[in-house]
């Protein structure tokens, strides 16, 4: 009975650094179906992210860019 505050797809896409286009490489998302069916609000989705894995290699995952969970970070400020 622990309540769901939002979902985080990791590995959603891979941004082309070329053409900047997204490729779903494990297929399309299923997750706003998935949000629906619980009524969970917010949803992030993180990219295949080669800086990413870098710094949780150097340990410095903090210091990573987390624009993308800005909804989530939102969500538990406010509680």
């Amino acid at each position: 009975n622990i309540p769901v505050l939002a979902l985080v797809e990791n590995m959603s896409y891979f941004k082309c650094p070329d053409c900047g286009k997204e490729h779903h490489i494990f297929g399309e998302s299923h997750i706003d179906s998935i949000a629906k069916k619980f009524s969970i609000d917010t949803v992030c989705r993180l990219p295949i992210d080669p800086t990413l894995a870098a710094a949780t290699d150097r340990g410095e995952i903090e210091k990573a860019d987390s624009s993308l969970l800005k909804p989530i970070i939102e969500k538990i400020e406010k509680l």
